[in-house]
């Protein structure tokens, strides 16, 4: 009588099918977990921001003039302007 050694290779094929399952899962886990890590550090815009004020910044703010030549901003002359709304 022959016996049958369908046993173990069903086992040694099965043990390797989990090992193989196994580390596949891990795997992809992993690179779900180290994907957006280096994706931030790629990235700039998905950079945390420093919630602490830059206090040399506002300084600096606070010591510019008050009075800014208010004529720079116009960008339309008075005179443009009557002649606009005379043509209208």
């Amino acid at each position: 009588m022959k016996k049958s050694k369908f046993s173990f290779y069903f086992v040694f094929i099965a043990f390797f099918s989990f090992v193989t399952i196994f580390s596949v899962i891990v795997q992809k886990s992993y690179n779900n977990l180290i994907n957006p890590i280096k994706l931030v550090e790629s990235n700039t815009l998905l950079t945390p921001i420093n919630p602490e004020l830059n206090i040399d910044i506002i300084k600096e703010i606070e010591s510019r003039p008050e009075n800014i030549d208010a004529g720079g901003l116009n960008l339309i002359n008075d005179s443009q302007i009557s002649t606009s709304s005379a043509t209208n």
